[in-house]
Protein backbone atom coordinates (compact mmCIF):
# COMPACT_ATOMS: atom_id res chain seq x y z
CA UNK A 1 0.00 0.00 0.00
CA UNK A 2 1.54 3.66 -0.92
CA UNK A 3 2.78 5.61 2.22
CA UNK A 4 0.13 7.87 2.86
CA UNK A 5 1.27 11.64 3.17
CA UNK A 6 0.97 12.34 6.41
CA UNK A 7 2.84 9.31 6.98
CA UNK A 8 5.62 10.51 4.43
CA UNK A 9 5.39 13.77 7.42
CA UNK A 10 6.31 11.62 9.64
CA UNK A 11 9.30 10.19 8.91
CA UNK A 12 12.33 10.62 11.23
CA UNK A 13 14.39 12.07 8.29
CA UNK A 14 11.57 14.49 7.23
CA UNK A 15 11.66 15.60 11.01
CA UNK A 16 14.52 16.32 10.85
CA UNK A 17 14.55 18.42 7.89
CA UNK A 18 12.22 20.67 9.09
CA UNK A 19 14.15 21.60 11.90
CA UNK A 20 17.25 21.97 9.92
CA UNK A 21 15.07 24.12 7.90
CA UNK A 22 13.55 26.76 10.61
CA UNK A 23 16.97 26.54 12.03
CA UNK A 24 19.41 27.78 9.41
CA UNK A 25 15.95 30.28 8.68
CA UNK A 26 17.35 32.32 11.89
CA UNK A 27 20.88 31.56 10.82
CA UNK A 28 19.94 33.36 7.46
CA UNK A 29 19.11 36.17 9.61
CA UNK A 30 21.91 35.99 12.56
CA UNK A 31 24.74 35.83 10.14
CA UNK A 32 24.52 38.48 7.86
CA UNK A 33 22.41 40.97 9.71
CA UNK A 34 23.46 40.34 13.53
CA UNK A 35 26.25 43.12 13.05
CA UNK A 36 23.45 45.62 11.77
CA UNK A 37 21.03 45.15 14.46
CA UNK A 38 24.01 46.02 16.84
CA UNK A 39 25.01 48.80 14.73
CA UNK A 40 21.51 50.27 14.47
CA UNK A 41 20.04 49.04 17.30
CA UNK A 42 22.11 49.69 20.07
CA UNK A 43 25.34 51.60 18.80
CA UNK A 44 27.75 49.30 19.00
CA UNK A 45 30.79 50.31 17.03
CA UNK A 46 32.28 47.70 14.50
CA UNK A 47 34.98 47.03 17.42
CA UNK A 48 32.37 46.30 19.70
CA UNK A 49 30.91 44.16 17.01
CA UNK A 50 33.86 41.89 16.97
CA UNK A 51 34.24 41.73 20.51
CA UNK A 52 30.79 39.96 20.90
CA UNK A 53 31.46 37.73 18.24
CA UNK A 54 35.08 37.11 18.98
CA UNK A 55 34.02 36.29 22.69
CA UNK A 56 31.27 34.21 22.01
CA UNK A 57 33.46 32.18 19.94
CA UNK A 58 36.05 32.04 22.58
CA UNK A 59 33.08 31.28 25.31
CA UNK A 60 32.17 27.91 22.42
CA UNK A 61 35.73 26.34 23.71
CA UNK A 62 34.45 25.73 26.88
CA UNK A 63 30.67 25.28 26.36
CA UNK A 64 31.05 22.67 23.63
CA UNK A 65 32.86 20.26 25.32
CA UNK A 66 31.04 20.59 28.06
CA UNK A 67 27.75 20.62 26.29
CA UNK A 68 28.85 17.34 24.44
CA UNK A 69 29.59 15.44 27.68
CA UNK A 70 26.56 16.81 29.28
CA UNK A 71 24.42 15.33 26.18
CA UNK A 72 26.01 12.38 26.15
CA UNK A 73 24.53 11.70 29.60
CA UNK A 74 20.89 12.27 28.98
CA UNK A 75 18.43 9.72 27.73
CA UNK A 76 17.07 11.41 24.69
CA UNK A 77 19.18 13.11 21.76
CA UNK A 78 16.87 16.02 21.81
CA UNK A 79 18.02 17.25 24.83
CA UNK A 80 20.49 20.17 23.74
CA UNK A 81 17.60 20.78 21.01
CA UNK A 82 15.73 21.86 24.00
CA UNK A 83 18.46 23.69 25.83
CA UNK A 84 19.55 25.65 22.95
CA UNK A 85 16.56 26.99 21.57
CA UNK A 86 15.07 27.81 25.09
CA UNK A 87 18.18 29.87 25.55
CA UNK A 88 17.65 31.99 22.17
CA UNK A 89 14.55 32.29 22.96
CA UNK A 90 14.07 33.51 26.44
CA UNK A 91 17.58 35.63 25.57
CA UNK A 92 15.70 37.23 22.48
CA UNK A 93 12.77 37.69 24.46
CA UNK A 94 15.05 40.04 27.32
CA UNK A 95 16.49 41.79 24.80
CA UNK A 96 13.43 43.82 23.56
CA UNK A 97 13.55 45.38 27.19
CA UNK A 98 16.99 45.75 27.64
CA UNK A 99 19.74 48.51 26.41
CA UNK A 100 23.70 49.71 27.42
CA UNK A 101 26.49 47.82 26.21
CA UNK A 102 26.74 45.79 28.96
CA UNK A 103 23.33 43.86 29.11
CA UNK A 104 23.11 43.58 25.51
CA UNK A 105 26.95 42.19 25.61
CA UNK A 106 26.20 39.71 28.09
CA UNK A 107 22.62 38.81 26.07
CA UNK A 108 23.86 38.09 22.61
CA UNK A 109 27.18 36.07 23.81
CA UNK A 110 24.34 33.33 25.52
CA UNK A 111 22.43 33.40 22.02
CA UNK A 112 25.81 33.42 20.56
CA UNK A 113 26.72 30.17 22.03
CA UNK A 114 23.55 28.50 21.90
CA UNK A 115 23.33 29.03 18.26
CA UNK A 116 26.38 27.81 17.18
CA UNK A 117 26.22 25.05 19.78
CA UNK A 118 22.66 23.97 17.53
CA UNK A 119 24.77 23.66 14.67
CA UNK A 120 26.25 20.18 15.47
CA UNK A 121 22.68 18.94 16.95
CA UNK A 122 21.51 19.76 13.91
CA UNK A 123 23.99 18.14 11.63
CA UNK A 124 24.67 15.18 13.65
CA UNK A 125 20.74 14.44 13.62
CA UNK A 126 20.66 14.98 9.30
CA UNK A 127 23.59 12.39 9.20
CA UNK A 128 21.94 10.08 11.07
CA UNK A 129 18.17 10.20 10.25
CA UNK A 130 18.70 10.44 6.65
CA UNK A 131 21.11 7.42 6.30
CA UNK A 132 18.75 4.78 5.38
CA UNK A 133 15.54 6.37 3.87
CA UNK A 134 13.92 9.60 2.06
CA UNK A 135 15.18 12.50 1.65
CA UNK A 136 18.51 11.25 1.51
CA UNK A 137 21.37 13.59 3.19
CA UNK A 138 22.38 16.04 0.27
CA UNK A 139 18.46 16.85 -0.56
CA UNK A 140 17.95 17.68 3.10
CA UNK A 141 21.21 19.43 4.02
CA UNK A 142 20.48 21.57 0.61
CA UNK A 143 17.16 22.37 1.64
CA UNK A 144 18.13 23.42 5.17
CA UNK A 145 20.63 25.81 3.55
CA UNK A 146 17.76 27.12 0.95
CA UNK A 147 16.28 27.96 3.91
CA UNK A 148 19.04 30.18 5.04
CA UNK A 149 18.51 31.88 1.43
CA UNK A 150 15.11 32.67 2.73
CA UNK A 151 15.85 34.33 5.80
CA UNK A 152 18.20 36.45 4.43
CA UNK A 153 16.49 37.55 1.39
CA UNK A 154 12.99 38.00 3.28
CA UNK A 155 14.82 39.76 6.44
CA UNK A 156 16.69 42.25 4.09
CA UNK A 157 13.46 43.59 2.40
CA UNK A 158 11.80 43.24 5.79
CA UNK A 159 14.62 45.97 7.31
CA UNK A 160 13.67 48.21 3.96
CA UNK A 161 10.22 48.28 4.89
CA UNK A 162 10.43 48.37 8.98
CA UNK A 163 13.64 49.16 10.02
CA UNK A 164 16.09 46.98 11.93
CA UNK A 165 14.09 46.02 14.52
CA UNK A 166 12.36 42.91 12.28
CA UNK A 167 15.90 41.69 12.78
CA UNK A 168 14.98 40.57 16.30
CA UNK A 169 11.27 40.01 15.27
CA UNK A 170 12.37 37.39 12.81
CA UNK A 171 15.41 35.61 15.40
CA UNK A 172 12.23 36.29 18.33
CA UNK A 173 10.31 34.11 16.70
CA UNK A 174 12.40 31.07 14.83
CA UNK A 175 14.03 30.91 18.19
CA UNK A 176 10.34 29.97 19.83
CA UNK A 177 9.37 28.30 17.12
CA UNK A 178 12.98 25.69 17.53
CA UNK A 179 11.25 24.86 20.72
CA UNK A 180 8.13 23.32 19.21
CA UNK A 181 10.03 21.87 16.40
CA UNK A 182 12.41 20.07 18.96
CA UNK A 183 9.43 18.31 20.57
CA UNK A 184 8.52 17.15 17.23
CA UNK A 185 11.06 15.56 16.59
CA UNK A 186 10.94 11.38 17.81
CA UNK A 187 12.39 10.61 21.14
CA UNK A 188 15.99 8.94 20.32
CA UNK A 189 17.59 6.84 22.83
CA UNK A 190 21.19 7.78 23.42
CA UNK A 191 23.68 5.02 23.10
CA UNK A 192 27.00 4.38 24.84
CA UNK A 193 27.98 4.58 28.76
CA UNK A 194 25.35 7.04 30.10
CA UNK A 195 26.27 6.05 33.57
CA UNK A 196 29.89 6.94 33.42
CA UNK A 197 30.75 10.30 35.53
CA UNK A 198 30.54 13.31 33.86
CA UNK A 199 34.03 13.90 33.79
CA UNK A 200 35.10 10.38 31.85
CA UNK A 201 32.73 11.20 29.49
CA UNK A 202 34.11 15.06 29.06
CA UNK A 203 37.87 13.46 28.60
CA UNK A 204 36.55 10.89 26.49
CA UNK A 205 35.36 13.29 24.07
CA UNK A 206 38.71 15.78 24.41
CA UNK A 207 40.79 12.62 23.26
CA UNK A 208 39.47 12.06 20.66
CA UNK A 209 42.25 14.78 19.48
CA UNK A 210 44.63 11.90 19.79
CA UNK A 211 43.36 10.34 16.42
CA UNK A 212 46.22 12.77 14.17
CA UNK A 213 44.32 12.49 11.35
CA UNK A 214 40.93 13.74 12.61
CA UNK A 215 43.37 16.91 14.47
CA UNK A 216 44.41 17.71 11.19
CA UNK A 217 40.78 17.41 9.29
CA UNK A 218 39.41 19.78 11.89
CA UNK A 219 42.10 22.62 11.69
CA UNK A 220 42.45 22.62 8.82
CA UNK A 221 38.43 22.91 7.73
CA UNK A 222 38.36 25.22 10.75
CA UNK A 223 40.73 27.57 9.39
CA UNK A 224 39.43 27.40 6.15
CA UNK A 225 35.93 27.79 7.53
CA UNK A 226 37.25 30.97 9.86
CA UNK A 227 37.92 32.57 6.92
CA UNK A 228 34.30 33.64 6.27
CA UNK A 229 34.58 35.89 9.84
CA UNK A 230 35.50 39.40 7.84
CA UNK A 231 32.51 38.76 5.69
CA UNK A 232 30.69 38.14 7.95
CA UNK A 233 31.42 41.07 10.36
CA UNK A 234 31.93 43.40 7.58
CA UNK A 235 30.28 42.32 4.30
CA UNK A 236 27.29 43.47 4.38
CA UNK A 237 28.20 46.81 5.94
CA UNK A 238 30.91 47.11 3.30
CA UNK A 239 28.12 46.59 0.69
CA UNK A 240 25.54 49.13 2.51
CA UNK A 241 28.21 51.93 3.38
CA UNK A 242 31.25 51.72 0.81
CA UNK A 243 29.31 50.52 -2.26
CA UNK A 244 26.20 51.61 -1.60
CA UNK A 245 23.80 48.98 -2.15
CA UNK A 246 20.48 48.60 -0.73
CA UNK A 247 19.80 46.05 1.96
CA UNK A 248 17.71 43.85 0.01
CA UNK A 249 20.77 43.83 -2.34
CA UNK A 250 23.19 42.75 -0.08
CA UNK A 251 20.53 40.11 0.93
CA UNK A 252 20.57 38.68 -2.56
CA UNK A 253 24.00 38.78 -2.51
CA UNK A 254 24.06 36.42 0.18
CA UNK A 255 21.39 34.57 -1.24
CA UNK A 256 23.57 34.00 -4.32
CA UNK A 257 26.05 32.17 -1.99
CA UNK A 258 23.62 30.23 -0.65
CA UNK A 259 22.22 29.34 -3.68
CA UNK A 260 25.38 27.55 -4.68
CA UNK A 261 25.88 25.96 -2.01
CA UNK A 262 22.85 24.46 -2.03
CA UNK A 263 23.02 23.71 -5.71
CA UNK A 264 26.20 21.84 -4.69
CA UNK A 265 24.71 19.88 -1.80
CA UNK A 266 21.98 18.84 -3.66
CA UNK A 267 23.10 17.93 -7.30
CA UNK A 268 26.56 17.37 -6.95
CA UNK A 269 27.02 16.02 -3.75
CA UNK A 270 26.32 12.25 -5.19
CA UNK A 271 28.70 13.13 -8.06
CA UNK A 272 31.66 14.45 -5.15
CA UNK A 273 31.52 10.82 -3.60
CA UNK A 274 34.02 10.29 -6.29
CA UNK A 275 36.36 12.36 -4.46
CA UNK A 276 38.16 12.06 -0.93
CA UNK A 277 36.97 14.28 1.59
CA UNK A 278 40.63 15.58 1.92
CA UNK A 279 40.20 16.29 -1.66
CA UNK A 280 36.68 18.34 -0.86
CA UNK A 281 38.50 20.39 1.94
CA UNK A 282 41.60 21.38 -0.37
CA UNK A 283 39.40 22.78 -2.89
CA UNK A 284 37.54 24.54 -0.42
CA UNK A 285 41.04 26.38 0.63
CA UNK A 286 42.25 27.05 -2.90
CA UNK A 287 38.39 28.84 -3.32
CA UNK A 288 38.94 31.00 -0.33
CA UNK A 289 42.37 32.61 -1.49
CA UNK A 290 40.83 33.57 -4.93
CA UNK A 291 37.36 35.00 -3.21
CA UNK A 292 38.83 37.15 -0.14
CA UNK A 293 41.64 38.66 -2.08
CA UNK A 294 39.34 39.15 -5.11
CA UNK A 295 36.76 40.49 -2.70
CA UNK A 296 39.60 43.07 -1.17
CA UNK A 297 39.53 45.05 -4.51
CA UNK A 298 35.94 46.06 -4.01
CA UNK A 299 34.91 44.39 -7.50
CA UNK A 300 32.42 45.98 -9.49
CA UNK A 301 28.51 44.85 -8.76
CA UNK A 302 28.54 42.26 -11.25
CA UNK A 303 31.43 40.92 -10.50
CA UNK A 304 29.78 40.00 -6.93
CA UNK A 305 27.75 37.68 -8.04
CA UNK A 306 30.30 35.08 -9.41
CA UNK A 307 32.30 35.95 -6.68
CA UNK A 308 30.13 34.78 -4.07
CA UNK A 309 29.22 31.22 -6.48
CA UNK A 310 32.89 30.07 -5.21
CA UNK A 311 31.04 29.84 -1.72
CA UNK A 312 30.05 26.63 -2.97
CA UNK A 313 33.83 25.90 -2.52
CA UNK A 314 34.76 27.79 0.42
CA UNK A 315 31.85 26.42 2.49
CA UNK A 316 29.79 23.52 0.72
CA UNK A 317 33.12 21.74 -0.50
CA UNK A 318 35.30 22.26 3.00
CA UNK A 319 32.23 21.21 5.14
CA UNK A 320 30.83 18.37 3.28
CA UNK A 321 34.61 16.57 2.81
CA UNK A 322 34.69 17.53 6.97
CA UNK A 323 31.27 15.65 7.86
CA UNK A 324 32.08 12.74 5.87
CA UNK A 325 35.70 12.46 7.32
CA UNK A 326 34.04 12.49 10.43
CA UNK A 327 31.20 10.24 10.24
CA UNK A 328 33.76 7.45 8.86
CA UNK A 329 36.02 8.01 11.64
CA UNK A 330 33.63 8.07 14.39
CA UNK A 331 30.39 6.26 13.39
CA UNK A 332 26.73 7.09 14.42
CA UNK A 333 27.25 7.47 17.66
CA UNK A 334 30.18 9.15 18.78
CA UNK A 335 29.89 12.21 15.45
CA UNK A 336 27.73 14.48 17.69
CA UNK A 337 30.07 14.68 20.49
CA UNK A 338 32.74 14.87 17.20
CA UNK A 339 31.11 17.64 15.91
CA UNK A 340 31.06 19.44 18.59
CA UNK A 341 34.77 18.81 19.85
CA UNK A 342 35.42 20.25 15.87
CA UNK A 343 33.48 23.18 16.27
CA UNK A 344 35.13 23.92 19.89
CA UNK A 345 38.25 23.11 19.54
CA UNK A 346 38.99 24.28 16.09
CA UNK A 347 35.98 26.12 14.71
CA UNK A 348 35.45 28.69 17.48
CA UNK A 349 38.77 29.64 18.32
CA UNK A 350 39.73 29.96 14.39
CA UNK A 351 36.59 32.23 14.17
CA UNK A 352 36.94 33.79 17.31
CA UNK A 353 40.70 34.91 16.53
CA UNK A 354 39.68 35.75 12.95
CA UNK A 355 36.36 37.54 14.02
CA UNK A 356 38.24 39.44 16.51
CA UNK A 357 40.99 40.28 14.04
CA UNK A 358 38.34 41.49 11.51
CA UNK A 359 36.00 44.20 14.03
CA UNK A 360 39.25 45.65 14.63
CA UNK A 361 40.56 46.08 11.09
CA UNK A 362 37.06 47.09 9.87
CA UNK A 363 36.92 49.56 12.80
CA UNK A 364 41.13 50.64 11.47
CA UNK A 365 40.59 50.56 7.52
CA UNK A 366 36.94 51.79 7.83
CA UNK A 367 37.92 55.32 8.77
CA UNK A 368 39.73 55.75 5.52
CA UNK A 369 37.05 54.31 3.53
CA UNK A 370 39.20 51.07 2.79
CA UNK A 371 37.29 48.41 4.82
CA UNK A 372 37.39 45.84 1.79
CA UNK A 373 41.26 45.72 2.21
CA UNK A 374 40.52 43.83 5.20
CA UNK A 375 39.62 40.90 3.11
CA UNK A 376 43.63 40.31 2.63
CA UNK A 377 43.80 39.01 6.03
CA UNK A 378 41.63 36.04 5.49
CA UNK A 379 43.48 35.31 2.60
CA UNK A 380 46.93 34.89 4.74
CA UNK A 381 43.91 32.65 6.99
CA UNK A 382 43.25 30.96 3.93
CA UNK A 383 46.89 30.15 3.01
CA UNK A 384 47.40 28.75 5.90
CA UNK A 385 44.51 26.92 6.07
CA UNK A 386 45.17 25.43 2.92
CA UNK A 387 48.48 24.11 3.67
CA UNK A 388 47.27 21.88 6.13
CA UNK A 389 44.69 21.05 3.82
CA UNK A 390 47.80 19.32 1.61
CA UNK A 391 49.21 18.01 4.60
CA UNK A 392 45.84 16.20 4.96
CA UNK A 393 45.71 15.33 1.43
CA UNK A 394 49.07 13.60 1.21
CA UNK A 395 47.61 11.22 4.29
CA UNK A 396 44.06 10.70 2.14
CA UNK A 397 42.98 6.99 1.60
CA UNK A 398 41.79 5.98 -1.94
CA UNK A 399 38.24 6.50 -3.38
CA UNK A 400 36.16 3.12 -3.24
CA UNK A 401 33.40 2.84 -5.76
CA UNK A 402 30.03 1.72 -4.60
CA UNK A 403 29.89 -1.84 -4.66
CA UNK A 404 33.28 -2.37 -4.34
CA UNK A 405 35.12 -4.36 -1.04
CA UNK A 406 38.14 -2.74 0.09
CA UNK A 407 41.25 -4.77 -0.19
CA UNK A 408 42.10 -6.66 3.31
Amino acid sequence: MPESFLSALARPGVRATWLACLFFAGFGCLIPFLPVWLEKAHGFSGSQIGMVLAIGGFSRIIAGPLTAAWADGRRDRRAPMFLFAGIMTLGFGLLWFVNGFVAVFVIVLLMDVAFWGFVPVVESALLRLTKYGWPRYGLARGLASAAFVVGSSAVGMLIDRFGEWAIWGWLFGISASLIVASAWMKPEPVAGDREAPFLQRFQSGIGMLKDRKFALMIFSAGLIQATHSYFYVAGTLIWNNDQQLSSTLAGNLWSVGVVAEVGFLIFLARWTERFTPETLILIGGLSAIVRWTALSMLPPVWALFPLQLLHAGTFAATFLGGVRMTQALHGDERTPTAQMIYMALASAPAQALTTLLSGELYEYLNITGRGALGYLSMTAVAVLGTGLAWLLWLRRDAVVPAGVAKAA
